[in-house]
């Protein structure tokens, strides 16, 4: 579980990365929901495609985890366009 934090601070830490060199302070929420969600998406769920092309998971399975995958990507491109600075 501590593993998992620790990946989730990583992902939001390049997803503030990305947006905040992508969008000035003040940006309207919808653009850094969709800065920071697609990047936490790649995150979380890209790299998911890989086991079941080199080995065998079934694509099911992984679908069931870019499902997660996105769910968190979703939730954390809402908390970055809500806790965005104002101009």
């Amino acid at each position: 579980l501590v593993m998992w934090f620790l990946f989730s601070i990583v992902v939001g830490v390049f997803a503030a990365y990305i947006a905040g060199h992508a969008l000035a302070p003040g940006a309207h929420y919808l653009a850094v929901f969709r800065f920071a969600g697609a990047t936490a998406f790649a995150g979380y769920s890209l790299a998911l495609a890989h086991d079941s092309i080199w080995y065998a998971r079934k694509w099911s399975t992984t679908f069931k985890y870019v499902f997660d995958g996105l769910i968190y990507a979703l939730l954390t491109g809402g908390v970055f366009g809500w806790l965005w600075p104002a101009a």
